[in-house]
């Protein structure tokens, strides 16, 4: 599922209200429009919040436009591909999820870039630079991360579980990004992974998890500088945090 294309907020033609439309067909179209490819394919909706309880989610709706008026048929070879299709991406992504994160276990707790080839394979942003891994923290241990932001649109840092699934966004702070973020003078950050509160800047919960997978992006940046990381016992983080 590489991209074939796509198109971006900043390029779109949006009304005074902050509505828009969309054309998506082989044929170009005025206004804003999506190329589409020969056969079958994916649309994914990426939507980025800096401060998700004080932006409002975007409403779509996706319409078919000179399709057939009157509903046809179902047939039985028609039910039997769509089961078998439903089923194929159930088994695909039981296998290629776990599978990334065993592979992320061999640099467990550290944040190199991941393969933008491989990236873009699977519908990656072109436009992102990700930093995938694998984290795993004792009671008693804190991951520490250290990165100064290079000039970019937006950047971000999350927890995942073992399946690449965000943790619980809702209630525990497991994502942080430029806006959230408190930095230096220098602009550099520290951000500290934990099961419990170190009483320190920037904290992120484990949400109760021992070990997950993790995800740090660079979007429309300058220039991809990895993320810098240690493993350190909480106390000391206390400790420091009173001084």
């Amino acid at each position: 599922m590489p991209p074939v294309g796509f198109v971006e907020a900043r390029d779109l033609d949006i009304d005074e209200d902050g509505h828009f439309e969309i054309q998506l067909s082989r044929e170009r179209q005025e206004g804003n429009w999506l190329p589409l490819p020969e056969g079958r394919g994916t649309l994914i909706v990426r939507q980025t919040f800096l401060d998700r309880a004080g932006e409002q989610r975007a409403e779509l709706k996706l319409e078919c436009t000179g399709a057939p008026t009157t509903a046809s048929l179902l047939d039985a070879e028609a039910v039997d591909a769509g089961l078998n299709a439903a089923g194929s991406l159930v088994n695909a992504c039981a296998m290629i999820f776990p599978g990334w994160a065993r592979g992320f276990e061999k640099h467990s707790n550290t944040l190199p870039r991941f393969d933008p080839n491989i990236a873009r394979a699977f519908g990656g942003d072109p436009n992102i630079a990700y930093y995938h891994s694998h984290w795993q923290l004792a009671p008693d241990e804190a991951l520490v991360i250290e990165a100064t932001p290079p000039d970019c649109d937006f950047w971000n840092f999350q927890l995942n579980n073992y399946w690449m699934e965000s943790l619980d966004y809702r209630y525990f702070d497991v994502v942080i990004n430029n806006h959230g973020a408190r930095t230096r003078p220098d602009r550099s950050l520290r951000v500290v992974v934990a099961h419990e509160d170190p009483g320190c800047d920037n904290w992120l919960s484990t949400a109760g998890h021992t070990q997950g997978t993790m995800c740090w992006r660079w979007v429309r940046a300058s220039e991809h500088p990895q993320p810098e990381t240690r493993v350190v016992k909480l106390q000391a983080l206390r400790e420091e945090a009173t001084q």
